[in-house]
């Protein structure tokens, strides 16, 4: 049984004009100063009721480890450095969440840095996360490698690529874009879908819209498909940008060779590009079929639910997780192969249709 020493110890310990010690934690918790240590630095390896009572015991004490002290005696920070841009309408808090999620069960901080998608490439922002002393890095994309080398290996810390194809990069977790747009082309093929068009993301200094753009083409050239020109548009990753997007092609739609679907390269872009439809009175899938990439939380709640490829966000951040942690322990690394895509197809999405288009009565108020 713990042995809790009375009220009255505690609060002389409290204000005797000293910090709250470890001792003090081992004290109440009826353990050990070296268990108490284990449980806050390596909670894995101490049982989850002595982990328990440990942490309740911290809690009521308010104890906060000296930082700087343990990582002197451990030569470690237990925090990882993260750079991941542009992290508004994107997928990408899912997969920081699952990051994180994985670090902190095993003891590390994830200190994560968010620039503007421009300012991502920039030295400074790792070089900072260098001089802070993390213990490893997880960066965006392979892109982020034209900075990262040489200042990485100079440190001598290790680092991961999310979102990266693991087949082609060293350090890398992601899954085959390839793959996912088969999956896109092949189903609306099936449907009887040979003229599609793109609303996708800018393809210039984002190596994730290059895969996914380049696998689609690839797959349409394999099937003797068509890529409208009019109808294929490079945007930022938004809602305003794929509503913005679908007004622009919607005003070429009564033409003879028009799109019988589009492809939009997330989930965002598609929710923008079915409001506008919908404002136009057009109906989906009917006159148009819209697919998309991502599986975001909000697809099956559009109107109408929207089909599109489940891709592995949250897998990735946690992959990426353990690869780290697997590193920093000098354990066998987990094997670096493309993780599982999926298509979910719902309602956005229907057989080809040939026939003028016809406006869905406008809706009224």
């Amino acid at each position: 049984m713990p042995r809790h020493p009375a009220s009255s110890s505690l609060a002389l310990a409290g204000n005797a004009g000293r910090a709250v010690s470890l001792a003090d934690v081992a004290m109440l918790a009826g353990v050990s100063p070296g268990t108490v240590s284990r449980a806050l630095s390596r909670p894995e390896m101490i049982r989850p009721t002595t982990r328990m009572q440990i942490m309740a015991a911290v809690e009521r004490l308010g104890y906060v480890t000296n930082g700087a002290a343990r990582s002197l005696a451990m030569r470690r920070t237990m925090t990882i450095g993260a750079i991941v841009p542009r992290f508004g309408s994107s997928s990408f808090p899912t997969m920081i969440q699952a990051l994180e999620t994985r670090l902190a069960a095993h003891g590390y901080t994830l200190l994560l840095s968010a620039p503007e998608h421009k300012l991502s490439k920039e030295p400074a922002i790792l070089r900072t996360l260098l001089e802070r002393g993390v213990d490893a890095v997880a960066l965006l994309g392979e892109e982020q490698l034209t900075h990262a080398l040489p200042m990485l290996p100079a440190s001598r810390i290790p680092f991961v690529l999310m979102w990266a194809p693991p087949e082609s990069v060293n350090h890398a977790v992601g899954f085959s874009e390839r793959e996912a747009a088969a999956l896109v082309v092949a189903h609306l093929a099936a449907l009887g879908h040979q003229r599609l068009g793109f609303i996708g993301g800018r393809t210039g200094d984002n190596a994730r819209a290059q895969r996914r753009f380049h696998g689609f083409t690839v797959e349409v050239a394999k099937r003797g498909m068509t890529i409208c020109e009019a109808a294929m548009i490079e945007t930022d990753y938004g809602f305003e940008q794929g509503y913005a997007a679908m007004d622009q092609i919607i005003e070429d739609l009564d033409r003879a060779d028009r799109p019988t679907a589009v492809v939009c390269g997330n989930d965002y872009l598609a929710a923008g590009a079915l409001s506008a439809l919908d404002r136009a009175a057009i109906e989906v899938p009917r006159a148009l079929s819209i697919i998309s990439f991502n599986d975001n939380d909000f697809a099956s709640y559009l109107h109408p639910p929207l089909t599109t490829v489940r891709l592995p966000i949250r897998e990735m951040g946690e992959q990426a997780g353990a690869y780290l942690i697997a590193r920093l322990r000098g354990a066998a690394q987990p094997e670096r192969v493309p993780l599982h895509v999926g298509l979910v197809v719902r309602q956005s999405t229907g057989p080809v249709f040939e026939g003028a288009i016809r406006r869905k009565p406008a809706k009224t108020r």
